[in-house]
C-alpha cells in the first residue's frame, strides 16, 4: 500500500471523521485564542486539547503559564464569545467552553554544545603585549607568564 499524506487520509477517510472534527475544533479555538491573548503569550502557548468543555492550553514555561492563569477569566470570555463562537452550535462534539486548564509543556531542547576553549596566548603574544605597557605589575606578570610558557615548551617530556 503506497503512503499517503495524513491530511489526505483525514479528508477522505470515514473512519477518521471524529479525529478530523476534533482537529477542526482545536484549530477554531486556537484561532480565537491567538486573537484573545497578547502576541508574546500567543507565541509561547497553544491550545493543545479539548477535554469535554475544558480547553487545555499548553505553555512553554512556568511564567507563561502564570500569565495565562492571570488572564484566564478574560480569556474564557473571549473563547466563548469570539468570532466564530456563535456559528458553532452546541452538540455532543462541540460543547461550549466552561473551563480553561493551563499546563506547562516544556519543549525538548537539544543539549547545548560546549564551546571550545580558546587557545592560550603564545609567549610571543604575551611578550608583545607586555612591551606595549609602561612599567607596572601587569607588565611584570605578563613577562613572567611568557617566560613560564617558554620554559614549559623547552622542557623535555619524562
Amino acid at each position: 500500500m503506497p503512503f499517503e499524506p495524513v491530511s489526505r487520509l483525514l479528508k477522505h477517510s470515514a473512519e477518521l471523521e471524529a479525529v478530523r472534527d476534533r482537529l477542526a475544533s482545536v484549530a477554531r479555538l486556537q484561532a480565537r485564542f491567538r486573537r484573545a491573548v497578547p502576541e508574546s503569550l500567543a507565541a509561547a502557548s497553544r491550545v493543545s486539547a479539548i477535554d469535554g468543555s475544558t480547553v487545555v492550553i499548553g505553555a512553554d514555561n512556568g511564567s507563561v503559564a502564570s500569565a495565562l492563569r492571570a488572564v484566564a477569566p478574560r480569556l474564557l470570555a473571549a473563547l466563548r464569545s469570539g468570532p466564530g463562537a456563535q456559528k458553532e452550535p452546541k452538540s455532543e462534539t462541540n460543547q461550549y467552553v466552561t473551563e480553561i486548564r493551563v499546563q506547562v509543556q516544556v519543549a525538548a531542547t537539544p543539549p547545548s554544545l560546549a564551546r571550545p576553549r580558546p587557545a592560550p596566548p603564545s609567549p610571543e603574544q604575551l611578550s608583545r603585549l607586555a612591551q606595549g605597557l609602561s612599567e607596572s605589575p601587569l607588565r611584570e606578570t605578563l613577562e613572567r607568564m611568557a617566560e613560564a610558557q617558554r620554559s614549559r615548551k623547552t622542557r623535555s617530556p619524562k
